[in-house]
């Protein structure tokens, strides 16, 4: 058993000593007499996945982060509303005070603005490949509807 473990090793190590036998060097066959230029080479196998518009599993969930806030943090601040021309809504980051205008349709992170009331805003979130719908309602101001 240990002779046909060495008799193995010699097999496998015997080309690495052997001249020319180098990778991206010159070698000569020995059958043909003919010198051969021999290049190591590798290559990459290219995957492409189509879904046929469904996502990528191979593609991590967070590729679908705008880099916006969380609608978490999100604050209504303003609605104008308008059947004629078209409403907008003004909502604001709490983490950095940021503002943002939006009309229908329109995304602010991982929310997207379906539909703009007079009174409040409805919005579409996707987290994870799950999508939901959430309300925010403007705020009343003190001596309004008491």
């Amino acid at each position: 058993m240990r002779k046909l473990l060495c008799a193995g090793w010699v097999f496998v190590a015997l080309p690495l000593f052997l001249p020319g036998s180098a990778p991206g060097q010159s070698s000569q066959d020995p059958l043909s007499g003919e010198v051969s230029d021999s290049i190591l080479g590798f290559e990459r196998e290219v995957f492409e996945y189509s879904g046929g518009g469904r996502r990528n599993p191979f593609r991590p969930l967070t590729a679908f982060n705008t880099g916006g806030p969380r609608f978490e943090d999100l604050e209504l601040t303003g609605i104008v509303y308008s059947r004629d021309v078209g409403s907008v809504v003004v909502v604001a980051d709490r983490t950095n005070e940021r503002r943002y205008r939006l009309r229908e349709g329109e995304r602010v992170g991982t929310a997207r603005v379906l539909e703009i009331r007079p009174d409040e805003v409805v919005f579409g979130i996707t987290t994870f490949g799950v999508s939901r719908q959430a309300i925010l309602r403007a705020k009343k101001e003190r001596g309004q509807g008491e």
